[in-house]
């Protein structure tokens, strides 16, 4: 749905905002990106991935849980030239994962509750924008 990712998109231009990021938005659906950051001579490319809650299917623990893919039929992973980082945004919780692209293995990403895992590194990671690419 459309304005699940609007939302999100629009959380997160919030956010960078707030950290002291420069944020545009290309002004068509053809690039790969949904956000443009600048901080200085910084400029990066943000893809959003927005879920609505937490998913709860049998046999499953409660997660988050995000496409780290474009296309609608098939789905193919982005190119490093087109997204520097991923931002995955829950809007019930209104929570944030700050990933670089070098750190994405799956096209899916699921993030159960709790402290630990790799994934749970990137929570709320805003200082990882003014880091070099992993």
């Amino acid at each position: 749905m459309r304005s699940i990712g609007q939302r999100g998109e629009l959380l997160v231009a919030e956010r960078l905002i707030a950290h002291g990021w420069g944020v545009a938005h290309p002004l068509s659906d053809t690039a790969r990106f949904d956000l443009l950051t600048v901080k200085g001579d910084r400029l990066l490319r943000v893809q959003v991935k927005s879920t609505q809650k937490q998913h709860s299917y049998k046999d499953s623990r409660p997660h988050y849980q995000f496409q780290l893919a474009h296309g609608l039929s098939s789905k193919k992973r982005y190119d490093p030239h087109d997204v520097d980082f991923f931002i995955c945004c829950a809007l019930d919780t209104q929570k944030f994962w700050v990933i670089p692209y070098g750190a994405i293995r799956s096209l899916t990403l699921k993030i159960y509750n709790g402290k630990t895992g790799k994934i749970h590194a990137y929570r709320e990671a805003w200082h990882l924008l003014e880091c070099d690419k992993e």
